[in-house]
């Protein structure tokens, strides 16, 4: 009885050992097979991360360069704006040097307008005034006449010769302050659209340095995932 139970077992385990060894094999070569998916499927996401790192360092390079030609745009832009400062400061002092020159114009213009009411004044009579024609023909001899004649064409060249001052000296005046004021205003406009210029190119600098910032943290969380992929890949 014990021979044919011995038998009976040996035979038993030699029938459901291959079986077994058999389905663990199986399950070995699946477990295998699935890490290996994983392994690949771990290595391309590296390499994809890899690829979002490469086009983050292309993108920083390339608005690097975009903000290093904006702070050359900017300090070109500053040099034009000192030199405008500059050309007011010119154009101001200028003006300075015509006022000056309108308070003196203005006095000469008084003493003009003095001597005219004088002139005016020498030919009055107590309750009205005297004309040239009048002073003429109030001659009491030819000589007389000739020496009045002589004496109204003197005035009357005075007082033209005053009165073209007056009115060249004034159109002068004014075409200086016209030019001056006209040179002034064109160099506040340059100032405004130069300030206005700066302004947008620092707006467009702080923009894209905010961006650069942006990539280096989304840059940073890349490589970080990548670390891990790496040692998920190594395991």
């Amino acid at each position: 009885m014990l021979r044919i139970m011995a038998i009976a077992t040996t035979g038993a385990l030699l029938i459901t050992t291959p079986s077994a060894l058999a389905n663990t094999l199986d399950d070995l070569k699946q477990e295998q097979k699935q890490l290996e998916q994983k392994k690949n499927n771990i290595d391309s996401t590296i390499k994809h991360t890899e690829g979002k790192i490469d086009q983050n360092v292309s993108k920083i390079d390339q608005i690097m360069a975009q903000i290093k030609e904006l702070d050359t745009k900017i300090i070109n832009t500053e040099s034009q704006i000192s030199e405008v400062l500059n050309q007011i400061k010119l154009t101001t002092t200028e003006i300075e040097k015509l006022q000056a020159s309108i308070k003196e114009l203005e006095r000469k213009i008084e003493e003009r307008d003095q001597l005219l009411k004088e002139r005016i004044r020498a030919v009055q009579v107590s309750g009205g005034s005297v004309s040239y024609l009048d002073v003429l023909l109030g001659a009491n001899s030819f000589i007389d006449f000739i020496d009045r004649f002589s004496a109204v064409n003197t005035l009357m060249d005075a007082d033209r010769t005053i009165l073209e001052e007056q009115a060249n000296d004034k159109k002068q005046l004014e075409e200086q302050q016209a030019s001056l004021n006209k040179k002034l205003q064109q160099q506040e406009d340059s100032k405004n659209e130069l300030l206005s210029l700066k302004a947008s190119l620092d707006g467009q600098k702080a923009s894209k340095g905010n961006l650069v910032d942006q990539l280096e943290v989304e840059q940073a969380k890349l490589h970080e995932e990548k670390e891990v992929l790496e040692t998920e890949y190594d395991e």
